[in-house]
């Protein structure tokens, strides 16, 4: 089992129309989101404007959730959803319109040709082969690895496992 552990100082910060994105791990690596060529992005946005429009992304499965804040997606001629802190992550088509009401600060997962999920895990996770990633959202002690707020840790397992979580929560994502 190899662990990357990632600290904010790690991420990179962009500006976008509704607000600033902070990647915290974009995939393989020398990925690129801005030439699309990734097979998984993993980022947290802060969405400030109190509506947006989200780049449409074709071919992009999308995870979405709010850690802090709240919003309201909207699709062409489909139900609003609305989302408060640490909701069950939405998943949805990145190609299709996305309009957003409400101010937040977010977690996302972009697929692009893979398979994955993004929960919210507490108490133990499991670890499945291949990526799995847990981002902090309190410190505490993950497994044998002591993480603040905000570090990401990515573990790549060859077989399955547990690992056990502190009383904090945190935004899990397993890529297989």
């Amino acid at each position: 089992m190899k662990i990357l552990h990632l600290t904010p100082k790690d991420y990179k910060t962009s500006a976008w129309s509704g607000g600033t994105t902070t990647e915290v791990l974009i995939w393989p690596e020398g990925a690129s989101y801005a030439a699309r060529e990734f097979l998984f992005r993993i980022s947290s946005a802060q969405v400030e404007l109190t509506e947006s429009d989200f780049t449409p992304l074709p071919g992009v499965t999308r995870y979405i959730t709010p850690l802090t804040g709240g919003f309201t997606l909207t699709h062409k001629a489909g139900r609003p959803i609305v989302m408060a802190p640490l909701d069950a992550p939405y998943r949805f088509d990145g190609g299709i319109d996305t309009h957003c009401v409400g101010t937040a600060t977010d977690f996302n997962l972009m697929l692009k040709g893979t398979q994955g999920e993004m929960t919210i895990a507490r108490g133990t996770a499991p670890i499945k082969p291949g990526f799995n990633g847990f981002y902090a959202l309190e410190a505490g002690q993950f497994g044998d690895k002591w993480a603040e707020k905000g570090d990401f840790l990515a573990i790549f397992a060859e077989e399955a496992a547990e690992i056990n979580l502190p009383a904090a929560i945190c935004c899990y994502v397993e890529i297989s």
